[in-house]
């Protein structure tokens, strides 16, 4: 932000001119109810009497946020136009409750003085864009705390390797690719979390499904376990698994992945709102974890939404276009 000062005489004649360039960058903890800001404060295009400036700056917040530390420096710091900043950080904590979310904006204050004159502008004050989003949830562990930027959308899709998730990813790619809704995809429609995952998975792969998932003899897939897509953990997860397509993720000699109907007499009929899937409990293990990992980065709260992609599907899908 520019904030241009300027000063004047008693018959309003204007005697100088500066500009000052405020910044500030915030580091937000998904691990704590608590983040830092840095703030700095350039002084340049000196003309006239202008040729520094005496600048002191506070912070505030509202809602359950408190600041901690509220002031980048101690008192006021005389600025001159020799590349030398003014800089300092601010803390900020929030009292958000468990099952709570809450959503906060940054305020600031910048006092303004010029040595021997009283300043037009004494102060500066406005808000962050930005607001800050804290969440504390409850989890097996106890509780999960954090907070992010509540205006910026996710920064990277979460993505699923097939190299590294083997018969999950491929499913989850099949399934972008071949059944009617292309959820997570960018020419369909993002999924969107939810906290009730256990739950919804029951209806999928449980006693709760119409038809309950039944593993294969692990002569036919090792350590046989049902694997979802859409997740369980999203708003479009939870179908009963009987409306699913049911698919065994075939690997070949060559390193690549074919769809194989699971039964005979439940064929694929690619208009299925879901799939179920045969997948190694390893592979199905690993694909949960990671998802968990993108959950607790970017703090997703019951209806964010998120895109996914297979960045390999093409390459390691047989009849894949």
């Amino acid at each position: 932000m520019a904030v241009n000062f300027t000063l004047r005489g008693e018959k309003q004649e204007v005697l100088g001119t500066a500009t000052l360039y405020v910044s500030s960058s915030a580091t937000y903890s998904t691990r704590t109810r608590a983040w830092k800001e840095e703030i700095s404060v350039e002084f340049a295009e000196p003309k006239g009497q202008v040729q520094s400036l005496n600048v002191a700056a506070d912070v505030s917040c509202t809602s359950l946020c408190t600041a901690t530390e509220n002031s980048p420096w101690i008192g006021a710091k005389k600025l001159v136009d020799n590349g030398v900043l003014a800089t300092g950080s601010v803390a900020y904590s929030s009292k958000v409750e468990v099952g709570k979310v809450d959503f906060s904006t940054t305020k600031y204050h910048l006092y303004i003085t010029h040595t021997g004159s009283i300043p037009t502008i004494p102060s500066v004050n406005w808000d962050n864009p930005h607001q800050v989003r804290c969440d504390s949830r409850k989890t097996d562990l106890g509780s999960s705390e954090g907070c992010v930027d509540g205006a910026v959308r996710q920064e990277a899709d979460l993505e699923m390797p097939i190299s590294k998730y083997g018969a999950a990813a491929f499913t989850y790619g099949w399934a972008q690719w071949n059944l009617k809704d292309k959820w997570g995809r960018y020419s369909g429609s993002p999924l969107k979390y939810a906290a009730d995952g256990d739950e919804r998975r029951k209806r999928t792969c449980g006693k709760q499904s119409s038809e309950p998932f039944e593993p294969f003899d692990p002569s036919i897939v090792k350590n046989d376990s049902c694997d979802e897509f859409p997740f369980a953990g999203t708003q479009q997860g939870g179908n009963d698994g009987a409306l699913c397509a049911e698919i065994r993720p075939h690997l070949r000699i060559d390193d690549k992945y074919e769809m194989y109907e699971a039964y005979d007499d439940k064929p694929v009929t690619r208009n299925e709102p879901c799939v179920r899937s045969h997948v190694p409990n390893e592979e199905n293990g690993n694909a949960g974890l990671e998802y968990g990992r993108y959950v607790q980065k970017w703090r997703l709260i019951d209806g964010d939404p998120f895109y996914l992609t297979v960045p390999d599907y093409f390459d390691r899908a047989v009849d894949a276009d």
